[in-house]
């Protein structure tokens, strides 16, 4: 089965590199926020959102949509050394290259533009989404110039640390040239743990300033944990909903155990394990995950999140590397098994899926195909999760196939 989840990371990763990147003469894409497009367009940024009802493209923050993928399109060229994955990779890096503050004398100098849900703030989150992707560039190209990008990244960032409270606020307003605190977030800030990208850049600089504030934040985290295992405090949804964010415990969570091999603090290790478990609890008894879960545990019908089943493994294969609980196994299968079953195969009609996995279902519309919405998200964890799963030799023998028999 090692073999098989080698192919499908492949697949996964090459529909990244050679299908969803924006290429000359492939520049079909939805801008619905109109974002701010550098110089260059969008040559080079991951088209990340796919109807295959309509057959359109979205674009939906692709600075750090973009960031992520190349991370899963260099762990496919480490695989492989295929110079195309690489040449890829570095297309992406360019596109966000294009989207940073490059005037020395400008007051923003390193600020990079990852817009998201509006084309005028800047999402300080998303910026620390977007730096692990450009750190792992200058890994596999000895360019220090990528790691000087994120590193000027993170300091336009950290201008809007709060030490006292361990949160940055939340965004950042362009042309006002200030800090925007986000109106759904009750808290001065959120924590900004993602990756865990300000460790990466306190080991690969040697400027503790980075790890300083993360740990900051982790502790802040603690304080702040809403249900056990996930953060429902912090946006992008306001906690009054109920509403809690399929990743909101893989961005705030799995990081934790960064925290505790920084300081042995058995506090944050703690953390995770009920990160973990908020996945375990939430997990559907094939595998799948939904995108929007109710404290209550209600759901939507058709809002699957086949990037809550990836994301979940990886943190479940974090667990039982530290705690041989063997409860992660059994889920990490489940996981593979719904992974598996929603990569479209190198047959599928529609040729911009062939290769990704869609990450949920479109709503019945009346007819036979109503369609499925393919996200970057889904493809980029899904090899993450494939490559740490068969890192560390956790793919069972046999994985079954998915059934939905009724059996009355």
């Amino acid at each position: 089965m090692a073999n098989q989840a080698d192919r499908r990371l492949l697949a996964a990763a090459r529909w990244l590199a050679n299908t969803a990147r924006i290429v000359p003469g492939r520049e079909d894409v939805q801008d619905p926020y109109r974002y701010p497009v550098p110089q260059g367009g969008y040559l080079g940024a991951v088209r990340n959102e796919y109807d295959t009802r309509t057959g359109v493209w979205y674009l939906n923050g692709p600075v750090w949509h973009t960031g992520q993928s190349i991370r899963a399109v260099l762990i496919a060229w480490r695989r492989t050394g295929d110079p195309a994955l690489l040449k890829a990779a570095l297309a992406m890096g360019e596109y966000i290259a294009r989207n940073v503050v490059s005037d020395p004398d400008d007051p923003d100098y390193g600020l990079l533009l990852a817009y998201e849900g509006d084309n005028v703030t800047v999402n300080n989150q998303t910026v620390l989404e977007t730096l692990p992707g450009l750190l792992d560039l200058a890994d596999a190209t000895d360019d220090e110039s990528w790691l000087d990008l994120a590193r000027r990244a993170a300091d336009v960032v950290l201008r809007g640390f709060l030490p006292d409270e361990g949160l940055v606020v939340d965004h950042y307003h362009v042309a006002d040239r200030r800090f925007f605190h986000d109106r759904d977030n009750p808290l001065p800030g959120r924590i900004m743990l993602d990756d865990a990208a300000l460790v990466m850049l306190t080991e690969r600089t040697g400027d503790a300033r980075y790890g300083d504030a993360f740990l900051a934040m982790a502790e802040r985290g603690l304080r702040e944990e809403d249900p056990p295992g996930t953060w429902i405090v912090f946006p992008p949804w306001h906690r009054d909903t109920g509403r809690q964010h399929i990743r909101c415990s893989w961005w705030w969570g799995r990081p934790m155990l960064t925290a505790y091999d920084l300081t042995g603090d058995r506090r944050f290790l703690d953390a995770a394990v009920r990160a973990g478990t908020w996945y375990l609890d939430n997990q559907n008894l094939d595998g799948g995950f939904y995108y929007a879960t109710l404290r209550d545990g209600r759901h939507g019908s058709f809002a699957l999140a086949t990037s809550g089943a990836a994301v979940a493994a990886i943190l479940w294969a974090d667990l039982h590397a530290r705690t041989n609980d063997p409860v992660y196994l059994e889920a990490i299968g489940r996981s593979l098994r719904f992974l598996a079953a929603a990569q479209f195969s190198d047959e599928a009609d529609d040729p911009s899926v062939r290769g990704a996995l869609w990450e949920t279902l479109n709503v019945p519309d009346g007819t036979t195909r109503p369609g499925f919405r393919v996200r970057d998200i889904a493809s980029i964890f899904a090899v993450r999760a494939w490559d740490r799963l068969i890192t560390d030799q956790l793919i069972p023998d046999e994985i079954a196939p998915l059934n939905n028999a009724m059996p009355w």
